[in-house]
């Protein structure tokens, strides 16, 4: 089997063992980026040098006898709205492209300290702020299984290069489903931890109460492994979670007999696709074949768009106009400029009702989940949307009636339950469709041993766009 196609876990041993070496793995990942990268425009920035003294450094330390942990050695790209030390990091605005952090976030300290080379950043929206991976700076990301379609966002860059195997994992963060619609898009998988898990250092202050940092990749358990080298605590994020942190590997064995699952078509808000509302049915179902207790059931939550706004707008304003230059607006993406006037409109007393709105869809998700063990739905409630769009612009042929209605992930980034999206199926389109998995507060665990059972019984890794596998012929 050729390298690209391998899990990282897999290349991970086999350069434990010497049978390849971790040089040689990431010069194979470059090529493939060299060939197919202009065409999918997922890698905005490239470290080849940075990456090939990574892996030098693994082969010899392994030379000599040193010991590391499942990963090292594999390649892994960073988001590009996260800080690397020494290497660009734009947040998507060219208003940034020449930024140089002199800092590393502490997820890439731990990354880089465990032996993972860099091979470089993916391309996002500017700051995260739509779901559709395109910037003035860098330009459009593409969904590798139809090139005119978007890989979702803001992590569409991270996923569209694990979909097309330019590398086996990713880095990604999830603000309001910014990991979760990618991996969806993109037929790949991607985990929202609980919020905390993974320390966000430095942190953008606008999504400093709503981010998730996470892994995506084409396997559960390379997620899972990814997990386990960047969570734990720091005393530089005032939300980390205190340890001890579980093996997220580790929970990956095992069965999920006997858990109660809630499945439902919608979160209690929008309309759903019907192909969509099919698959994803027919992949929930999967789980009373794996044992479980599966019921249709819904928290029936209302529609938290104006809670979610109202936390994240003012928030992101205020950073914009705080940190940069006079004028800037002329400068920015239209569909982040809208939020400058949004912000206007908003009273102390509105902002204040998004937070008590905030809390009142946490009690209600907590009670639900008391109930059951994992909650299934769609990640979108429809397929992926075209480039050039915030998001889908109908659902079923009818026009949204807000751009975050077919979006189903944000409610878990306001109440911070882990949710992880697993692919579900292809439409008659040939385009990918995820079941989102959410689970109680703090069990990540639970949720990955719940996906990793569901991919032993519907696996997805041997499927490959066409595009990803032309450099081979």
């Amino acid at each position: 089997m050729e390298l690209w196609k391998r899990t990282a876990l897999e290349l991970g041993r086999l350069i434990a063992r010497r049978e390849v070496r971790a040089v040689e793995v990431v010069t194979h990942f470059l090529e493939r980026i060299e060939a197919l990268n202009p065409a999918i425009n997922a890698v905005v920035t490239l470290d080849a040098d940075g990456a090939l003294a990574a892996a030098r450094m693994v082969d010899e330390r392994l030379d000599r006898g040193e010991t590391f942990g499942p990963l090292a050695g594999v390649p892994v790209t960073i988001k590009d709205l996260t800080e690397t030390k020494g290497l660009r990091t734009t947040y998507g605005s060219a208003l940034l492209r020449d930024h140089v952090p002199d800092v590393d976030a502490v997820l890439v300290e731990r990354l880089r300290r465990a032996g993972l080379p860099i091979l470089g950043k993916t391309n996002t929206p500017e700051f995260g702020g739509k779901f559709d991976t395109e910037n003035r700076l860098f330009g459009a990301t593409r969904n590798p299984w139809k090139l005119d379609h978007s890989p979702g966002g803001s992590s569409g860059g991270a996923a569209a290069q694990v979909a097309a195997g330019l590398g086996p994992i990713a880095h990604g963060n999830d603000g309001g489903g910014s990991i979760r619609v990618p991996a969806s898009c993109c037929g790949v998988f991607g985990l929202k931890p609980q919020f905390g898990r993974v320390p966000f250092w430095p942190r953008q202050d606008s999504w400093a109460t709503l981010n998730h940092e996470g892994p995506i990749a084409r396997s559960v358990r390379d997620a899972a492994a990814l997990l386990d080298l960047m969570a734990g605590p720091d005393p530089r994020d005032p939300y980390s979670l205190p340890g001890p942190v579980p093996s997220f590997l580790d929970a990956c064995e095992g069965d999920v007999r006997g858990l109660r699952v809630a499945w439902s078509p919608t979160p209690g808000y929008g309309r759903i696709d019907p192909e969509v509302q099919a698959l994803c049915e027919a992949a929930a179902r999967t789980f009373e074949d794996l044992g479980c207790h599966v019921e249709e059931a819904s928290a029936g939550l209302d529609f938290p768009a104006e809670a979610f706004l109202g936390i994240i707008v003012p928030r992101m304003v205020t950073q914009l106009e705080r940190d940069l230059p006079p004028g800037f607006v002329e400068q920015l993406d239209p569909m982040l400029a809208v939020f400058l006037p949004y912000a206007d409109q908003l009273s102390a007393r509105d902002v204040a009702r998004a937070e008590f709105a905030r809390l009142q869809l946490y009690d209600r998700v907590e009670a639900f989940l008391q109930r059951y063990d994992l909650w299934l739905l769609p990640v979108m409630a429809a397929p992926p949307h075209r480039s050039g769009a915030f998001g889908p612009t109908e659902i079923a042929g009818r026009p949204v009636d807000s751009p975050l209605e077919p979006f189903f992930t944000f409610p878990f980034n306001l109440t911070g339950h882990p949710a992880a999206s697993v692919p579900a199926g292809f439409t008659r389109d040939g385009l990918p469709v995820g079941l989102q998995i959410v689970g109680r507060r703090f069990a990540e665990t639970t949720v990955l041993r719940a996906a990793a059972c569901y991919e032993a019984a519907r696996p997805w890794a041997d499927r490959w766009p066409e595009i990803a596998e032309q450099s081979s012929r």
